[in-house]
C-alpha cells in the first residue's frame, strides 16, 4: 500500500501554502489533495502555492489531478503555482509534457511574491521562478 498523502496548510498574505508530503497517487492522494483544495477555494482562497519538496511519488492521477486543480482555480480567477517540486515530479511532468503548464519556483519567498500584481504601469519582479 502506497504511503498517505500528507498535506499541511499555512497563508502568508493572500497566498494558501500547502506543504504536500508521501504520494500524490490514486485515489487516496488524489481524493485527499482535491478535497483540500476544493474546500479552499471553496472559502474563497484562490491563491494556492504547492510546496512539492516533500512529495516522494505522483502517478498519473496525481498529475490529473494538479491539472484539475489548476483549471478549477484558474476558472474562478485564482492561481496555482509549484514550490520545489522533486526531481521526480519534474520528471513526471516532463514525460506528460505538462512542466511549462505551471509556474515553478525553487524559492518560497519570490513564490509569494509572484501572486502580487506588478504596481500599474510596472513590471513585475519575479526572481527566483524556472
Amino acid at each position: 500500500m502506497a504511503a498517505e498523502l500528507g498535506i499541511q496548510e499555512r497563508r502568508i498574505g493572500s497566498v494558501t501554502i500547502l506543504q504536500l508530503s508521501g504520494w500524490l497517487v490514486v485515489y487516496e492522494g488524489e481524493h485527499a489533495f482535491r478535497a483540500h483544495a476544493t474546500a479552499l477555494t471553496g472559502a474563497g482562497h484562490m491563491n494556492l502555492l504547492l510546496d512539492m519538496s516533500r512529495l516522494t511519488s505522483m502517478d498519473s492521477a496525481g498529475v490529473g489531478v494538479l491539472v484539475s486543480m489548476l483549471l478549477h482555480v484558474t476558472r474562478r480567477g485564482g492561481k496555482l503555482k509549484l514550490l520545489k517540486p522533486t526531481d521526480r515530479v519534474v520528471r513526471v511532468l516532463e514525460i506528460t509534457r505538462l512542466l511549462d503548464t505551471f509556474e515553478i519556483f525553487d524559492r518560497e519567498e519570490a513564490a509569494v511574491e509572484s501572486f502580487t500584481p506588478a504596481p500599474e504601469g510596472g513590471t513585475p519582479q519575479v526572481a527566483g521562478g524556472r
